[in-house]
């Protein structure tokens, strides 16, 4: 368990205040007032208390000054984070016990290296690094039976997982102009990738149950990076809401969906769908990261007693002459209640890594054609939070993810398991390649860069597309060095 966030934030911040001209107070004082002074606020893509000037290899990690000021919430983000960097283990009585008896990896950080999204594979059975989920389903949508919506291809002995494994295609996309740009240039002129599109399809390998459906699918989704998840989910519900009507009431095709809304147990109040690729959580306190230990690792607690384990795999298990005894008994609590609390600390304390450059001429030229091609349109620049209990410093900050948190159909190419997906935020693309060594992005990592992702908007996108490859080169390197920049 690592007890240096607080303190390499603070590390960062006083250099960065050095290099600005600024008196650097004793470490551990306020920290807002150690951050460079007199920059335009897009430079603080978290807000005053959300941003870090950590630029490293270590920019996806770090503590949010609204965290790292407080030492309570500083004490539960590290306690938080030796849980996500854990390797969990068979045995229940040893440390990080519990894994199994099926679970998908035995890491949060297998799939969300250096806290950032994994990159493109072809083999599923990668550990490290392999942030693809993959969801089994029907063609009406619905998951087949004896699955998760998470594929399980793991098994503690003598237990057999659902499937194997799963088998990742790629497949060569050429457009309608032959990938290239109007004025004759390639797609990725100059790379080893140049004039060349591609996109994943997947199947199972061995599937455990004997009636699979004949005419059954696999989509794969990419996990998302980490950071800055809590100040999504300050924003206030009425605010997405008023976003939604607003491009109802907007010509032209882009027609968000916002996520449905649901009654959550832990306050007994419907909240908005504003997470995962299709916004079916509506907030951190029931989704991304509360779920993650139980669903991927089968760690049970408290409020999660059960196995993540479909009752069509227990029967299979039965079937097979194993002893089903430990999978239907009571299970013991693997993961306290405390332990989460640190855990979702540090998810929401997740600080954003702030933007850089936007007074160089060519970043500056890249937003203008951002702007004029219409990407903000779905990438809403900025937002304001509201209120937030769980992290009381985060509360009326103005933000720059860059996504207006509703769904959009990006064309009949880009359909998976549905037809829409979440905006994702762009905020922190650019250090990637830094931070975890690799550039792919979109829902199923399609995309190598930044060009191929905008190359890929189809469907409500292709406007912005089309706005783009008719751009003259140097503005399309331009809009490029804006994205890497914000």
């Amino acid at each position: 368990m690592k007890k240096r966030i607080s303190i390499h934030w603070l590390t960062f911040a006083a250099a960065a205040c050095m290099s600005a001209g600024l008196a650097v107070e004793a470490l551990g004082t306020a920290t807002v007032a150690m951050q460079p002074a007199n920059l335009p606020e897009e430079y603080y893509t978290g807000g005053k208390m959300g941003t870090s000037f950590n630029h490293t290899s270590r920019a996806l990690e770090m503590a949010a000054p609204a965290v790292a000021m407080d030492p309570k919430l500083a004490a539960l983000f590290d306690e938080g984070e030796g849980i996500f960097e854990a390797d969990f283990v068979v045995d229940p009585n040893a440390p990080n016990g519990g894994l199994g008896p099926v679970f998908n990896n035995n890491s949060c950080e297998n799939c969300h290296p250096n806290y950032g999204r994994a990159r493109r594979f072809s083999s599923f059975n990668m550990e490290f690094g392999n942030g693809y989920l993959a969801l089994v389903s029907t063609p009406d949508h619905k998951i087949v039976d004896g699955f998760r919506f998470m594929l399980q291809t793991k098994a503690v002995a003598p237990y057999k997982p659902p499937a194997e494994g799963l088998e990742i295609t790629w497949n060569e996309y050429v457009d309608k102009y032959d990938n290239k740009y109007p004025d004759g240039t390639p797609y990725n002129e100059g790379g080893e990738n140049e004039g060349s599109l591609s996109y994943p399809t997947a199947k199972l390998v061995k599937p455990l149950y004997d009636k699979m459906p004949e005419d059954y699918r696999v989509d794969i989704e990419a996990t998302i990076g980490l950071y800055g998840t809590g100040l999504l989910d300050a924003v206030p519900e009425e605010a997405i809401m008023a976003e939604y009507e607003r491009q109802q009431k907007m010509p032209g095709p882009i027609k968000g969906r916002h996520g449905k809304w649901k009654m959550e147990k832990y306050d007994g109040k419907k909240h908005l769908g504003r997470f995962t690729w299709h916004n079916t959580r509506t907030s951190l306190e029931n989704g991304p990261g509360y779920n993650g230990s139980w669903s991927v690792y089968n760690i049970t607690r408290t409020d999660k007693p059960e196995l993540f384990a479909h009752p069509a795999w227990i029967e299979k298990q039965k079937e097979m002459g194993l002893d089903i005894e430990p999978l239907v008994a009571h299970q013991p609590v693997e993961l306290t209640d405390e332990q989460l609390a640190g855990l979702m600390i540090w998810f929401r304390g997740l600080a954003v890594p702030a933007a850089r450059n936007l007074d160089d001429p060519t970043v500056k030229r890249g937003k203008e054609v951002f702007l004029a091609s219409g990407c903000a349109s779905c990438h809403k620049p900025s937002w304001v939070t509201g209120e937030y209990k769980y992290i009381p410093g985060y509360a009326n900050q103005k933000i720059w993810p860059y996504t207006d948190l509703l769904m959009h159909d990006m064309g009949e190419i880009n359909h998976g398991f549905v037809p829409f997906f979440r905006t994702p935020p762009l905020w922190g693309r650019g250090l990637m390649a830094t931070a975890v060594d690799h550039t792919d992005m979109m829902h199923d990592l399609r995309a190598r860069n930044f060009e191929e992702a905008i190359l890929w908007h189809f469907g409500e996108g292709e406007e912005a597309r089309e706005a783009f490859r008719n751009l003259k080169k140097e503005d399309r390197l331009a809009m490029i060095e804006f994205l890497k920049a914000i």
